[in-house]
């Protein structure tokens, strides 16, 4: 993945999830003390319901909170896959229904930083797919992700992040049992721990660094697009924010507001086709169009994980319901963000009538001799 680090962190990585694994409780707390800071005596890893009834946020902040949420439940409300059957062939049915996963846990960053937008983004959707448990993992926590867990309904909350989180979600602790999917942003030691446990429990992304790319043309506010580039830029050094300008007067002017910016850069592109192509290759997180003809730009992206028309990336940010949670280091290549089908799994039934029996030797017999198995075959001729 484009940025990551992932290579410089894994052997750790690997030997934090390793020990959690084997040692439980026990590991999780020296790894969390030793990482993360001393863990008081008093403490447990899961957050009281004392701690969770007493957690404040300014009013303004939670009306915020209800906001998303509702437009995060609106917005993933249709997006339920329809259960489908049908008789491909004559007398075998075939039934494809789609079941909520029992259990996620969903990584809220901490410490440095707090981030209750993604607690909504990754557990609204979960609770309208159906999901009977989710599991919150998050150091340090802060007042105010505790305060946004309980307005959610949420109470199954650990005072634990990094590797040994994931990997205590991922394997199961004496204080944390494990769950079918962890989903969440991190920073690279969850990232690689999610990537470590993937072939024991089900992850959304393995995020990155965030990015957007900003096509924009002699119609587009140089300060907007300025504006929009330093705010993905924000949420770090590593973040990268790129300007694919058709326009020289546009790209002298960006280049002026965000003069010393290490992670923002200017491109300056000769065509809107060459504009989308570098857009494609480069796969963004985010893809803004400031075009004066942007929606027909639009049917032209194939790869991104969200398109803003003539909008900026905040708005999905905080206030649209599209998710945040999305691909990023050229993922979006061949995945899309977390959506209500990230929480749900299909379950396949196969139903034969007599006939259907006969009609599957018919096909299944010849393919069995070709592939040298034989007892598969016998297993329909003792019908």
């Amino acid at each position: 993945m484009r940025g990551t680090g992932l290579e410089d962190v894994l052997p750790r990585v690997a030997e934090i999830v390793a020990d959690v694994r084997e040692r439980g409780d026990a590991a999780l707390l020296e790894w969390t003390e030793r990482l993360d800071g001393p863990f008081e005596a008093e403490q447990s890893l899961r957050v009281s319901a004392d701690t969770l009834a007493a957690a404040s946020v300014e009013d303004d902040v939670l009306e915020a909170v209800r906001s998303l949420a509702a437009a995060v439940r609106e917005v993933a409300l249709p997006q339920r896959p329809a259960d489908t059957r049908v008789e491909a062939v004559s007398g075998i049915a075939t039934e494809r229904r789609w079941l909520p996963l029992e259990s996620v846990g969903v990584y809220v960053p901490g410490g440095r930083a707090a981030y209750p937008s993604s607690l909504v983004m990754a557990a609204v959707p979960a609770q309208v797919a159906g999901v009977e448990r989710i599991v919150v993992v998050t150091p340090g926590p802060a007042e105010v992700t505790l305060a946004v867990a309980r307005e959610l309904g949420l109470d199954e909350i650990y005072a634990v992040g990094g590797a040994q989180a994931i990997a205590a979600l991922a394997y199961g602790t004496e204080a944390i049992a494990p769950v079918d999917k962890i989903v969440g942003p991190g920073n690279r030691y969850v990232t690689a721990a999610k990537l470590l446990v993937s072939s024991r429990v089900g992850i959304d992304l393995p995020a990155g660094p965030s990015e957007v790319v900003v096509i924009a043309d002699a119609s587009a506010d140089p300060g907007q697009c300025a504006a929009d580039l330093l705010a993905q830029a924000e949420h770090g050094p590593d973040s990268e924010a790129i300007l694919l300008s058709l326009e020289q007067a546009l790209s002298d002017a960006v280049r002026a507001i965000v003069v010393g910016q290490q992670n923002v850069s200017v491109e300056d592109m000769a065509s809107l086709d060459a504009a989308l192509a570098r857009s494609d290759e480069y796969a963004p997180e985010h893809l803004e169009l400031w075009l004066a003809d942007s929606e027909r730009a639009v049917e032209r992206v194939r790869n991104a994980g969200t398109v803003f028309v003539r909008t900026s990336a905040v708005v999905g940010d905080y206030a649209s319901g599209a998710t945040h949670v999305l691909p990023t280091g050229g993922l979006a290549r061949g995945a899309g963000g977390l959506g209500l089908e990230s929480f749900l799994k299909p379950i396949q039934i196969v139903r034969t009538t007599s006939a259907g029996l006969e009609r599957a030797r018919e096909i299944a017999l010849p393919l069995a001799r070709v592939e040298g198995l034989p007892l598969h075959a016998a297993a329909l001729e003792v019908r």
